[in-house]
């Protein structure tokens, strides 16, 4: 998926999901759910996000491969875990529902994910083609879903 996609799964998301979680504010919660939909593409030498993070993202991508580790829900969960010991629960559960909208965004895409990597090379597959129409109409299709829950 794309950027703006990734993006837009993350803020559907997070209106699916808001209302179960309490403990923090609920605008850094939503900020937190964005930064974990965008994240595991650091790994990609020509994301934004790898841009964004500089050197980071440098050795990141440099070091670890596109959709490996970093698209795995170990490291997703590693970061669940990170956040609960450093931070709290409130804001861990938002980066790991932010990291799960875009494991579910690249899983629904022909090229797929290894969910448990590196345990197991089984690839979970969709048939929705990065940049193709039939991600535009899922993207219109949150857009609408986003806009119905302002009214």
């Amino acid at each position: 998926m794309l950027f703006h996609t990734h993006l837009m799964i993350g803020l559907v998301f997070f209106l699916l999901l808001k209302d179960y979680f309490t403990g923090g504010n609920e605008i850094l919660f939503l900020a937190l759910v964005l930064l974990g939909s965008i994240f595991p593409d650091i790994d990609d030498g020509k994301s934004k996000m790898k841009k964004a993070s500089g050197i980071i993202g440098s050795i990141i991508s440099y070091l670890f491969k596109h959709r490996g580790i970093f698209h795995s829900i170990f490291m997703g969960l590693g970061l669940f875990v990170l956040f609960i010991v450093f931070w709290n629960s409130y804001y861990a559960f938002a980066i790991l529902i932010g990291y799960s909208s875009h494991l579910f965004g690249d899983i629904i895409t022909p090229m797929g994910l290894k969910l448990f990597y590196p345990l197991s090379d089984f690839k979970i597959r969709g048939p929705i083609r990065v940049g193709g129409l039939g991600e535009w109409v899922i993207l219109f299709g949150m857009g609408l879903v986003v806009l119905k829950s302002f009214f």
